[in-house]
C-alpha cells in the first residue's frame, strides 16, 4: 500500500505531463517553415525542437503513471467496480468532447488555412470522412481505456493480482543498479517500439479504421509504458530508488535528447524510435525524482491545477487553434504571439473548470463527475460537525 503522500506525489506528475500540452501544441503552432492543422503563418526560432523533445517524453511519462495508479486501485477495489469508474472518468468527457469541443477546434482549423466557403466545404467534407478529424488529442483517452480493459481482465482472472508483488530479488537488483536497469529497458522497449511499429505499417494496418479511430499503433507503442508502471507500483526499492536524483542519468539524458532531435530526420523512422525511447527513459526518472523533491507534500495551489487538469486538457487545443487564428491579426512578434496564447489557454481553460466543478451536470459531462469543490465543501462540513 502507498502512502498519501506518495499518491499525491505521482497524481500531480501525471497532471503536469497533462498541462504539457499547452506548450506542445503552442509549439507545433509556431513552428518555422513548418504548418501544423492550424495556420499560425509565422514561425518561432527553436520551436520545432521544443516540440520534438517534449514529445520525447511526455506521453511515455503519462502511460507509465497510468499504469501505476491502476495497479495501485486495483489492490484496493474489486477489478468490475473500478473498471466501471474508469469508463465513467473517461468515456463520458470523451463523448462529450467529440460533440462539443472537437468540431470548434476543428471549424479554427480550417477557417485559419482556407477561404470561408472552401473552409465550410472541407470541414463537411472531413467531418464525414476522417477518423483522425475527429480524435484529434482525445486519442490518449482511447487508448487509455484499452489498458484499463486488460489490466482489469488480468485482475479478475488472477485473485491474488491486487496483493501481488515484484519478485524481492529483481526489486533489490533494479533498486541496486537503477541506470544499467533504465538502459536495459530502454534498449528492450526501443527495440520493440522500432520492430512492432514498422510491422504495423510494413503489414498495411494504418487505415482511417485502424490507426485514425482505434489507435492501434499508439496501442502499440504504449502498452510496455503501461506495464512499466504496473509493476514500478509492486515494487518498494526500484520505487524508491527511482525517485533520487542521478547525475548519471542527467548526463546520458541530455545526449540522448540530443540525439533524437538531430537526428530523427537522417535515421530511418525505426531507428529514430528506438533512440526517442532511450532519450523517454531517462527523462521520465529525472521528472519521477524532481517531482518526489518538489511535491513531497500537497501545495494548494498545485493542488488545484492537478484536479483542473483533465478539464484544461479537454478545452486546450480548441482555445489554441482559435487563439493561434486570431492571432494572425494581430501585430506582435510571434513569440510574444506564442506565450500569450499559452498564457490565455491556461486561464481560460482553468475557468471553464471553475465553472464545471460547480455544476453536477457540467462535471458529469466533462469531468466524469469530479467535483472537487463539492468534496472540499463535505470534508469542511464534516470537520466542523
Amino acid at each position: 500500500m502507498q502512502s498519501p503522500a506518495r499518491e499525491h506525489f505521482w497524481d500531480t506528475l501525471r497532471a503536469v505531463l497533462m498541462l504539457l500540452g499547452i506548450p506542445y501544441h503552442v509549439a507545433l503552432s509556431y513552428m518555422v517553415d513548418r504548418q501544423w492543422i492550424v495556420k499560425s503563418g509565422e514561425g518561432v526560432p527553436g520551436f520545432i525542437e521544443l516540440a520534438r523533445t517534449i514529445s520525447l517524453f511526455r506521453m511515455p511519462a503519462f502511460y507509465l503513471i497510468a499504469g501505476y495508479f491502476a495497479a495501485m486501485l486495483l489492490a484496493r477495489r474489486a477489478p468490475g467496480t473500478w473498471l466501471k469508474g474508469r469508463f465513467k472518468r473517461l468515456a463520458i468527457p470523451f463523448v462529450t468532447s467529440i460533440i462539443v469541443l472537437v468540431p470548434i477546434l476543428n471549424w479554427f482549423c480550417e477557417i485559419s488555412n482556407l477561404p470561408y466557403n472552401q473552409a465550410v466545404a472541407s470541414w463537411i467534407d472531413n467531418s464525414s470522412k476522417s477518423g483522425g478529424y475527429w480524435m484529434r488529442h482525445l486519442w490518449f483517452i482511447v487508448v487509455l481505456l484499452y489498458f484499463c480493459c486488460f489490466i482489469a481482465w488480468i485482475a479478475h482472472r488472477h485473485a491474488d493480482f491486487g496483493q501481488s508483488r515484484m519478485p524481492a530479488w529483481a526489486d533489490r537488483l533494479i533498486a541496486r543498479h537503477m541506470v544499467p536497469a533504465l538502459l536495459l529497458i530502454a534498449t528492450v522497449v526501443g527495440a520493440w517500439e522500432a520492430g512492432a511499429v514498422e510491422y504495423f505499417y510494413i503489414w498495411g494496418l494504418n487505415t482511417n479504421l485502424i490507426q485514425e479511430i482505434l489507435r492501434v499503433d499508439q496501442l502499440i507503442i504504449y502498452a510496455p509504458w503501461f506495464a512499466m508502471g504496473a509493476f514500478l507500483q509492486r515494487s518498494h526499492d526500484a520505487t524508491h530508488r527511482l525517485t533520487r536524483y542521478s547525475h548519471t542519468v542527467l548526463v546520458l539524458a541530455v545526449i540522448a535528447v540530443m540525439l533524437s532531435v538531430t537526428l530523427r530526420e537522417q535515421v530511418h523512422p525505426a531507428m529514430a524510435r528506438f533512440i526517442d525511447t532511450f532519450s523517454a527513459v531517462l527523462i521520465t526518472q529525472l521528472l519521477i525524482s524532481a517531482a518526489a523533491h518538489l511535491f513531497d507534500r500537497p501545495i494548494p495551489v498545485v493542488q488545484r491545477f492537478t484536479s483542473a487538469s483533465f478539464v484544461i486538457y479537454l478545452f486546450h487545443l480548441p482555445l489554441i487553434c482559435g487563439l493561434v487564428f486570431a492571432g494572425q491579426y494581430v501585430a506582435l512578434p510571434p513569440l510574444v504571439k506564442a506565450i500569450a496564447v499559452m498564457g490565455l489557454t491556461l486561464a481560460i481553460s482553468y475557468g471553464a473548470w471553475i465553472v464545471i466543478e460547480r455544476s453536477r451536470l457540467l462535471a458529469l459531462l466533462f469531468d466524469g463527475g469530479m467535483r472537487p469543490a463539492m468534496l472540499a465543501r463535505r470534508e469542511a462540513a464534516r470537520a466542523d460537525a
